[in-house]
């Protein structure tokens, strides 16, 4: 029979390979939405819409009917990040491609971890002090091989890849490149790790009782801003954006909701490097071997230097 403490570490085993693959399942989502030419805004307006009504659903399922005030607040300002963190996110895809788009997400997994260092006082050891600075470099020497060279950007964006072999012709509309590819990789780099702060916030300092709850009001909080854009835009919802939207909303309850599940048995300075360096690995392989994005030979250094890095904070939390 399992002890308590090894029934833990084996359900949060679970809980980071559910969330790693819900990620993984966004990222490919969105780049294949990319690829069909669905507008961006109604795609994420569904998206949110499913999250919602899913999160919803589980709540009443599992009896969490009661959400606290600073449940709420904490997940209506989460929801505002949620909604900058998937545009910007969408954009360094389309610009950059999503090897190089997950490194930039993944690299910033710096931030939660200063945040476990400084507001919940977690001890850091030399190797994940390392290991920060090292994914810094690597954020660096990806940011410093778009700026030598577009071309990496435009073959992601331009290349049919295999799971779209006759690629249809898109709705015009602005193009990201309009903004350089590697500003695109620093801002989803910021955003991206603020979001991942109100996470380690519930799971320390909220009931976990309201964890289900956190995740509806934090959809519909999201659906709401989208919402506006949407009419801002006028962009339309067509079958597609409809299909795409359902699983990527499906995809995205999963990533955050197995997020805070293995927060509340491992600490974050464990949990951020771990699913960061699978989703590294993972998404870097499948934008290249799907889409045959064009990665650089110092964005694929950046990329094995990430790996190195994270494995390096992991290590550091065992000494």
């Amino acid at each position: 029979m399992l002890t308590v403490a090894a029934g833990q570490r084996y359900f949060a085993v679970h809980f980071l390979l559910l969330k790693v693959l819900s990620s993984a399942g966004m990222g490919l989502t969105l780049k294949h939405a990319d690829q069909r030419g669905v507008e961006r805004i109604p795609l994420i307006r569904v998206n949110y819409a499913v999250a919602a009504v899913l999160a919803f659903l589980a709540a009443v399922a599992m009896h969490q009917t009661h959400v606290s005030r600073p449940t709420a607040l904490l997940a209506v300002v989460t929801g505002v990040l949620f909604v900058a963190g998937l545009l910007v996110w969408s954009r360094a895809i389309q610009a950059a491609g999503l090897a190089l788009s997950v490194v930039a997400m993944r690299t910033s997994v710096v931030i939660p971890v200063l945040a476990s260092v400084v507001f919940w006082r977690e001890s850091a050891s030399a190797l994940e002090l390392a290991g920060s600075g090292l994914a810094l470099l690597a954020l660096g020497l990806v940011l410093s091989g778009l700026r030598r060279s577009r071309a990496s950007g435009a073959s992601s964006s331009t290349s049919p890849g295999l799971l779209n072999p006759k690629p249809e012709i898109q709705n015009p509309k602005p193009s990201p490149r309009t903004v350089p590819p590697w500003l695109w990789l620093s801002l989803l780099f910021l955003v991206d790790g603020l979001v991942m702060v109100p996470a380690q916030v519930f799971s320390r300092l909220l009931p976990q009782d309201e964890n289900l709850p956190f995740q509806a009001l934090l959809f519909v909080s999201a659906f709401a801003v989208t919402t506006l854009l949407y009419y801002v835009s006028r962009q339309r919802v067509t079958r597609r954006s409809l299909e795409l939207g359902s699983l990527l909303g499906a995809c995205n309850l999963g990533n955050y909701v197995f997020l805070v599940l293995a927060l509340a048995v491992l600490p974050g300075v464990v949990v951020y490097p771990v699913i960061a360096a699978a989703e590294v690995v993972l998404m870097a392989l499948a934008g290249a071997v799907l889409w045959r994005e064009r990665v650089g030979v110092r964005s694929w250094v950046g990329i094995g230097l990430a790996v190195l890095a994270l494995v390096l904070v992991q290590l550091g939390r065992a000494v």
